[in-house]
């Protein structure tokens, strides 16, 4: 992480939960973080937090209303003013409504798109501008996704959410193509966690408290802590590599995050080595012991793989 530090790092949905973990993360390492919301309180109080535990960094608080296009594009002109742009955009925020396919109402899926689909649209783009601008070769895009762009939770309240988080998937293998024929260094990266204790689960089911308890009293779950390491390593990985990986556990609760370098990498089929670890192994790589069995794909262009320590190898591939 030594090369981001005093670089400008914008995470947005950055007051609760996976945002905050991720802004306080890098502030520990370091960097400037512009972090985003509509509510900039508890932002200003982690702000706070971190100045009193003598972090090395600074997280800036900016409001904004990420369904608002005209408000994204005025936090990335006061970036530009404040901190000169952006070289790491962190793609946060999200929310859900209940509003089933046959039954829900067009004005919650129209908040999920464009808080879950397009900010992060312009985002990326925005943040690409910056980079370019300034002849940023080496920042880094980084979408936080969810199990849900990638399995269809059986649950109609939640059927359009995972519609959206699908989206995110495709998006970030859109963004990998352009920037790859735009032959930049620049990286793209989608973090898929499973289900993360956080108080998403309690703003999803506002109306029914005990069933957004039972959402995280049903199986042990993520930390936001243990996305924010996920974080932290995909950006520590050297500019000259790429890798995709997948963690899985068969209860529902895994990471998935999938990085690929733009410029001259090798195409792959999706079936690269494979690399399996115990839960406590994957402790020791600063995941979530939650987890039983860890599978990691990793595909690397360069002359050497990036491999986490304190895997072992196996036969064991996984498609992502």
């Amino acid at each position: 992480m030594d090369r981001w530090k005093g670089r400008v790092a914008l995470v947005t949905g950055a007051s609760v939960g996976i945002g905050a973990a991720v802004a306080r993360a890098l502030v520990q390492q370091g960097m400037r973080v512009v972090g985003c919301a509509r509510n900039v309180d508890k932002i200003e109080k982690l702000a706070a937090e971190c100045q009193s535990a003598g972090y090395s960094g600074t997280l800036i608080p900016y409001k904004c209303d990420l369904s608002n296009e005209e408000e994204i594009l005025s936090m990335f002109s006061a970036i530009k003013t404040m901190q000169q742009g952006v070289d790491v955009c962190i793609n946060n925020a999200g929310l859900a409504h209940s509003e089933p396919l046959l039954s829900g109402k067009t004005e919650g899926w129209k908040n999920m798109i464009d808080v879950n689909v397009l900010a992060l649209s312009i985002c990326t783009r925005e943040a690409y501008k910056s980079m370019k601008e300034r002849n940023v070769d080496d920042g880094h895009i980084i979408n936080i996704n969810s199990m849900g762009g990638h399995r269809m939770v059986p649950s109609a309240d939640e059927h359009f959410y995972c519609a959206t988080k699908y989206a995110v998937t495709a998006l970030t293998e859109g963004i990998r193509q352009e920037l790859r024929e735009a032959n930049t260094h620049i990286r793209a990266t989608c973090i898929s966690p499973g289900i993360v204790e956080t108080e998403f689960a309690f703003r999803h089911h506002n109306s029914d408290p005990e069933k957004a308890a039972a959402v995280y009293e049903s199986m042990k779950c993520l930390k936001a802590d243990d996305v924010a390491s996920a974080v932290t390593f995909v950006l520590s990985a050297p500019p000259s590599r790429a890798d995709r990986r997948r963690a899985d556990e068969a209860g529902g609760t895994g990471v998935v995050a999938a990085t690929r370098r733009a410029g001259r990498c090798r195409q792959s089929s999706g079936h690269g080595d494979s690399l399996a670890t115990s839960a406590g192994q994957w402790g020791r790589w600063g995941g979530s012991k939650s987890y039983t069995k860890a599978v990691l794909d990793v595909q690397a262009c360069g002359p050497r793989r990036l491999e986490p320590p304190g895997l072992a190898r196996t036969n064991s591939r996984v498609s992502s």
